[in-house]
């Protein structure tokens, strides 16, 4: 496998142990890394270093110094110009200072901020390398940003970024060297099995743009070696603001941060943005922010970004999760767990498992991952707002623990992994729109779902104006300016209408309480966080009917989809009874899978847990800042339900089972789904100023929705015929509870230009109209007596446009 470092000799072991001591090539830090230039500003030769500039952790003796030392010499500013002028065709580097003036800097070591009043410009520079083929124009390239190391105390990231820059330029002037996309080692959960590919570097940058840099020059140059005095690492600039909470988040943000106050964001974000705009689309490809943790039991955490991600974006998600995880498995040495081993007692040491990893590398959302989330992310600021795809990542070991302590075995894999997380998401950023796109992600209903839609909406501009979260001014007396936002849960179901087979029925409350029969035309209704919803007309509902008219369309099979406090409607309709549906708060939305076999569960991870990304959504940071609705393990049980997951305590750490928040309970002949956390309604209680998402769904969340509606029923799920005149595509035909007469003509929209129309599976002839050229079929219903009809239509639009597969359903009486 080529483009990757393979130096995993055998399968993992299961090292247990409490603390590590780990001494390695270079205990100590005597003096610095060989950055070699060659003679370039004074390096040293490029054979101190194996003939790289930037060189591997077994020659190495400490990380790179930001610095200069006592002859002037600074090895990552004049090693990366060496970089570029080594490699000048593949190789730019700049200041964000040179692009956006003097205060595009670091806060530096009078702890002021580059442009405020007693500042004495002492801020340090902060450096971006930028990756491609020069001489192919960047206009049409797709673009790439990796953050590398905000934290100053979590070195690996950068360690790792520069050598895969140096890798890529020597790759680029390699006819052979290749990157691939994956590694065929897993079955992936997005339901399809991946296709790999490997592509060649040059190739790469002839159609890439990669920008790396490291936001955080105060807390790296506070551990230098050439720092007087020196001292640690820092996770903070030199103002001690922790620059990983500074982004312009969507949703609730914690208001004493105030998100871009910090140069090195501000002007980091105009870069982002920069970037983004020059990409395909106004987007970035990719974006990823590299971290480092203490504990962890996997080597490498890939954690999923927190974002308003509709079923096309999770699947491109969860793959570049999995191919990172795939190629990082692949390629791991696992010296380190060797050496932990035989440090404490081999196999029979202890027994905390989080403290050396049990796994190359693991995938999850943020808390599931760290057991903490937060708002004003890098990561999810990229991959929600400038980027198509993003993730973040952890590596094991890269904190407060060794810091300035250079052993070879874990550097290698801080780089190693480093290398695998960029190169993996470079190959498969030229594939991921192929593999996943609105023409192939298809969500399966089986029969036609609908939903009661609820005409509300969270707005900036109403009665109210942005709510009792927001305040005019910022915890540094700045003036807070509210960004506009209007949003809905409804907006899932009208993201999801273009890659179902037929839309979702959008009915109105008053029509379902004033006639039962217009539920007849769905086989799944969902009812999202509001069991009775504003009527879209305006009209009055009885409550009462309402529900009768449910529970019996339910009982005649209709499958009821509940999601948050519409589980509430249980009780309403007599399923459980009164008290038995309860609202709760907790630190996230989550649920705790007891039966992975159950079709809700369908394609679910064993670690699948949370379920919404709620302070997207404005929900707070705590133990009781986020929604849930639950019902009592005995109303399920006495209902005959099925327990499908539970939630525990507030915190997620412990579950006595009594909670069910997913469950089936079965209704005459059909159904009750229900998910306490998955589509809860935007909130204005916090602070809000970069405006709210509509939903936030986590994979998990989103696989238990696709999966609920998934059901089909004979007698239901019938398409109400429209009169004469009511235009689209719709054929003509008589209002009726059923299709009567001797023939059935289904007519296209005059768009088509060709079509292949297949009832019930079988393929018909379809005629052309001499005047107009519309196109139809003819059936002859005394073949259908008391049937379904199902029209499956495929074919092309006037223009030559790929029509989207129509699915159309009628009843014969």
């Amino acid at each position: 496998m080529q483009g990757f470092t393979v130096r995993r000799a055998r399968a993992l072991a299961a090292a247990a142990v409490t603390a590590i001591a780990f001494t390695g090539a270079a205990s100590g830090v005597a003096q610095a890394t060989p950055v070699c230039t060659d003679g370039f500003m004074g390096g040293p030769p490029a054979a101190s270093c194996a003939g790289r500039i930037f060189p591997e952790a077994a020659v190495a003796r400490s990380y790179v110094q930001y610095t200069a030392d006592q002859l002037g010499f600074k090895e990552y500013e004049h090693g990366i110009q060496y970089l570029a002028q080594k490699y000048p065709r593949f190789v730019q580097v700049f200041k964000l200072s040179d692009k956006y003036g003097p205060t595009a800097v670091s806060v530096g070591d009078d702890k002021i901020r580059a442009g405020a009043t007693g500042d004495t410009n002492d801020g340090r520079a902060i450096w971006v390398i930028k990756l491609t083929d020069s001489q192919v124009p960047d206009k049409g390239k797709d673009t790439l940003f990796y953050s590398l190391s905000v934290h100053g105390n979590e070195r690996g990231g950068l360690e790792g970024g520069l050598r895969t820059a140096e890798d890529l330029a020597i790759a680029a002037t390699q006819e052979a060297a290749k990157i691939p996309d994956g590694v065929d080692n897993y079955d992936s959960d997005t339901g399809r099995k991946p296709e790999f590919h490997e592509y060649e570097v040059k190739d790469i940058l002839e159609r890439q743009v990669v920008y790396f840099t490291s936001f955080n020059p105060d807390g790296w140059a506070a551990g230098d070696i050439t720092t007087i005095p020196t001292g640690p690492y820092a996770r903070a600039n030199d103002g001690g603001i922790d620059l990983n909470r500074q982004m312009p988040t969507t949703g609730s943000i914690n208001a004493s941060r105030n998100p871009l106050e910090e140069n090195e964001t501000k002007f980091g974000v105009d870069l982002m943005k920069e970037v983004a705009k020059a990409g395909q689309g106004g987007l970035m490809s990719y974006a990823a922010d590299v971290h480092g943790e203490l504990t962890s039991r996997a080597y490498i955490d890939i954690m999923y970004p927190a974002g308003e991600f509709d079923s096309v974006d999770h699947r491109r998600l969860m793959a570049i999760a999995e191919r990172t995880k795939s190629v990082l498995d692949a390629t791991l040495y696992e010296g380190v767990i060797d050496q932990a081993e035989e440090q404490n007692g081999g196999n029979n040491g202890g027994e905390d498992q989080n403290a050396v990893p049990t796994k190359p590398a693991h995938w999850a959302t943020v808390w599931d991952t760290l057991g903490y989330t937060d708002t004003g992310f890098i990561g999810d600021y990229m991959a929600t707002d400038v980027a198509s795809t993003g993730m973040d990542y952890e590596i094991f070991l890269n904190h407060t623990v060794p810091d300035k302590t250079w052993n070879v075995y874990l550097q290698e894999n801080h780089i190693n992994g480093t290398r695998g997380i960029v190169k993996t998401a470079m190959a498969y950023a030229l594939f991921q729109k192929t593999e996943f796109n609105d023409q192939n992600v298809v969500i399966p209903t089986k029969g036609r779902a609908g939903f009661v839609a609820n005409p509300d909406t969270v707005t900036d501009a109403d009665e109210d104006g942005p709510g009792p979260g927001f305040s005019t001014e910022g915890a540094n007396g700045s003036k807070i300016v509210q960004k506009p936002y209007s949003v809905t849960n409804q907006q899932w179901f009208r993201d999801t209408n273009r890659l179902m087979p037929e839309p979702f029925a959008e009915l109105a409350a008053g029509d379902v309480a004033a006639d039962g029969k217009t539920l007849d035309q769905v086989d799944s209704l969902v009812l999202a966080d509001v069991a009775v919803p504003a009527d879209t007309k305006g009209r009055s509902v009885d409550a009462t009917a309402y529900f009768a008219n449910l529970k019996a369309w339910v009982e005649r099979g209709g499958n009821l989809v509940l999601t948050d406090k519409a589980l509430h409607a249980l009780e309403k309709m007599g399923v459980v009874e009164s008290g038995a549906v309860k609202d709760i708060t907790v630190y996230q939305p989550y649920a705790n899978f007891k039966d992975f076999t159950h079709p809700l569960a369908k394609g679910l991870k064993t670690n699948a847990r949370q379920l919404v990304e709620a302070p997207a959504l404005g929900y707070g940071i705590g133990n009781d800042a986020s929604p849930m609705s639950i019902v009592d393990r005995a109303a399920v049980e006495k209902a005959k339900g099925k327990v499908v997951a539970t939630t525990g305590n507030n915190s997620g750490s412990s579950d006595n089972t009594a909670q069910i928040s997913v469950g089936e309970i079965a209704l005459g002949s059909g159904l009750i789904r229900f998910v306490g956390g998955a589509l809860p309604t935007p909130t204005e209680a916090n602070d809000h100023r970069f405006g709210l998402r509509n939903y936030a769904m986590t994979y998990t969340g989103l696989f238990l929705m696709e999966n609920a509606i998934q059901h089909d029923v004979p007698g239901l799920g019938i398409k109400p015929p429209v009169a004469p005149g009511a235009g689209g595509g719709t054929p003509v035909v008589k209002p009726a509870s059923c299709l009567k007469g001797k023939t059935f003509t289904l007519k296209l929209s005059k768009k088509y230009k060709s079509a292949k129309i297949k009832l019930n599976g079988k393929k018909l002839k379809v005629k052309k109209a001499k005047k107009g050229g519309q196109l139809s079929v003819k059936v002859t219903l005394k073949r259908f007596k008391s049937k379904k009809l199902t029209f499956k239509v495929t074919g092309k639009l006037k223009g030559g446009r790929k029509a989207k597969a129509v699915t159309k359903r009628y009843r014969v009486c």
